[in-house]
């Protein structure tokens, strides 16, 4: 009976003494790796999903701003009663200005027929712009945008010089833009040249950190050819 209390004491003494300082240590720097994974994935995946996020909002933007400009764009020298000279007034390389009379009056200088697009700086952003004699100053269309680039083209589709000095030989227009993020990525490096449909430079590198998105399109100018 007395061994047996013994060995039963000696039992209940090794179980009460708990953990030892170096175990202690142990498991604290076990926790750390363990929290420092979890913690580094986190940022990782909010990176990720901010960058998505980002890049999201560039290419709907992007993509508006391409869309105004083709439709307006390809109604360009619309004239169906035919006197009321309608067409490309004025064809430079990041700006242009047309007439469409759409309601067919004779008169394409009234809201929405007499069309500007241009690009303009305003609170230290560059802006997309697009104005009409009804607002008569520049209204955005879409922000943070580098470059604005047109390509004019005549019937045989030979590019014409900018600023075109004879825009009624223009026949179709090359669109090309470069929209910019909002925000920084600092883990993100942006070296990339942006280029137009025939290869030439419109913007870049800027070596900074912020993403970009570049759309194209050729707008044929139908009306242009009456």
């Amino acid at each position: 009976m007395l061994i047996r209390g013994k060995k039963q004491e000696d039992r209940r003494g090794r179980f009460s003494q708990g953990f030892t300082l170096v175990e202690l240590l142990i498991a604290v720097a076990i926790a750390g790796i363990v929290m420092g994974g979890i913690y580094s994935v986190y940022r990782s995946q909010q990176s990720s999903y901010v960058a998505q996020a980002q890049v999201t909002a560039l290419e709907q933007q992007v993509r508006a701003a391409m869309f105004f400009m083709q439709r307006d764009i390809s109604m360009a020298g619309c004239d169906p009663t035919g006197h009321a000279n309608a067409g490309i007034l004025t064809a430079g390389s990041n700006f242009i200005r047309f007439t469409e009379d759409l309601n067919g009056n004779g008169d394409p200088g009234e809201y929405n027929e007499d069309i500007a697009y241009a690009l303009y700086r305003t609170g230290g952003v560059q802006k997309l712009g697009r104005k009409t004699p009804f607002t008569a100053t520049n209204q955005p269309v879409a922000e943070g945008v580098d470059a604005l680039d047109f390509v004019y083209l005549d019937a045989a589709g030979n590019v014409l010089l900018t600023p075109v000095s004879d825009p009624s030989r223009i026949r179709s227009v090359q669109i090309t833009l470069v929209v910019r993020g909002e925000k920084a990525d600092p883990h993100f490096s942006n070296t990339t040249i942006y280029r137009n449909q025939f290869g030439a430079r419109i913007f870049g590198p800027a070596n900074d950190h912020f993403r970009r998105r570049l759309l194209t399109a050729e707008v044929l100018c139908r009306n242009l050819a009456f």
